[in-house]
């Protein structure tokens, strides 16, 4: 084996278990400082292994100077007791085969008082790493060239000296590397995060504000001196406030695909929601035609949810349309192929190709205060239900929001 080959071999020999012990942190950011040393000292005392009885051919031949790059590594983290007990544990093991090996004792309280230093004064780890493979390198070459003088062979100590320093500074390179990718993974897993947060923040703002929408169009209506305007009104209310509690349990729980599915009359839930957005329609002069078949027609789904769709879509259709306007919003429904389309459609201001393409994207908006997730939440309830939503739309003329669910023979599949 070459001496090319000694040094890749002594560089995977040491590298592989601290490879480990990134991966490993990268799989587990909340470990505790502690355990994260611990976790440190176990890789290094495997590589320590692992370079003692598989490196630079062999154990009596093995170079002490690569041995010392643990006590570095050791000492860059601040683990000076174990950087103590692997210096004495070299020590120990090379007076096996050599003699005068405490000459090495003098060099690692000299290491010791560097990172005292560097510790004191606050110096950067090039600092330590530097001046330690300095007193490495003129401790080694003193003690081969005065105790050892049999195995003194100025080409072979000078290339095992550069071997050293190579080794030494790619493996701390290395090092510095991973840990800087390790925290570049924890600051993008920490900003996903945070955005996931931002958009729960967001979705139970825009959601929240439907109901207590319609709660004050109804409490600005109602005379509390007519008892039966008060009778029918207050369940409206009391209603929406339920309503309301169970979007920002729902928001709590986090799990989106929660629904609480059962058998349910459409037509019933979309009557129950025009009935509930009466107030809006109403302050924005918007007449609503209402033409849908006759019939029961039953799905599985969640009411509340699949009310919170309906709600969005005709409310997203009084705000397309300009006040002042004669707005007309039409919801018609069909059968076709064992399926129930409801067909939603506004002669509001419309939209563009390219606002079609993008409005399923949370956070866009046409809307000068609007959150942009309405349509993504949208989205994201019909899609739990096995839904399809379709839009179509030309500016100046409207919008239609076509919504397919499966008849009730189909729906037994959603869970």
């Amino acid at each position: 084996m070459n001496l090319f080959q000694l040094v890749f071999l002594d560089v995977i020999l040491l590298t592989f278990p601290i490879f480990i012990y990134l991966i490993y942190l990268s799989e587990n950011k909340n470990i505790k400082s502690k355990s994260k040393k611990m976790y440190y000292k176990l890789a290094l005392i495997t590589s320590f292994f692992l370079l003692y009885n598989y490196g630079w051919n062999s154990p009596k031949n093995i170079s002490l100077l690569v041995l010392n790059i643990i006590v570095i590594l050791l000492y860059l983290e601040d683990c000076y007791i174990s950087s103590n007990i692997i210096s004495l544990s070299i020590v120990v093991l090379y007076s096996t085969y050599f003699s005068h090996t405490w000459i090495f004792f003098i060099s690692y309280i000299l290491i010791a008082i560097v990172y005292i230093v560097k510790k004191t004064f606050k110096l950067n780890n090039i600092f330590l790493l530097e001046t330690t493979i300095l007193i490495n390198c003129v401790f080694y070459t003193y003690w081969i060239y005065r105790y050892n003088y049999t195995y003194f062979d100025l080409r072979k100590i000078i290339l095992v000296i550069i071997s050293y320093v190579f080794i030494a500074n790619i493996i701390y390179q290395i090092y510095e590397t991973g840990k800087s990718i390790l925290e570049t993974h924890f600051k993008f897993k920490e900003l996903q995060q945070e955005k996931q947060i931002r958009l729960s923040l967001f979705k139970i703002t825009h959601e929240i504000k439907n109901p207590i929408a319609v709660c004050k169009g109804y409490l600005d209506m109602m005379n509390i001196n007519d008892a039966k305007q008060v009778s029918r009104y207050v369940p409206i209310i009391k209603s929406e406030i339920e309503r309301l509690l169970s979007l920002l349990q729902d928001f709590l729980l986090i799990n989106k695909s929660n629904l609480d599915v059962d058998i349910m009359d459409i037509n019933m839930l979309i009557e129950d929601s025009i009935y509930k957005l009466k107030p809006i329609l109403n302050e924005n002069n918007i007449k609503l035609s209402l033409n849908i078949l006759d019939d029961e027609i039953f799905i599985k789904g969640d009411y509340n949810r699949l009310s919170q769709v309906l709600i969005n879509i005709i409310k997203n259709s009084v705000e397309a349309i300009p006040k002042g306007n004669c707005g007309n919003i039409v919801i018609s429904s069909k059968v076709k192929n064992n399926k129930y389309f409801l067909t939603i459609e506004d002669n509001g201001i419309g939209m563009t190709k390219d606002i079609l393409k993008k409005m399923k994207e949370p956070f866009f908006t046409t809307k000068l205060r609007g959150s942009g997730l309405g349509v993504s939440l949208i989205y994201e309830i019909l899609e739990a239900h096995h839904t399809k939503i379709e839009y179509q739309s030309e500016p100046g003329i409207g919008t239609k929001a076509i919504l397919q669910f499966p008849l009730l023979d189909e729906a037994d599949n959603i869970n």
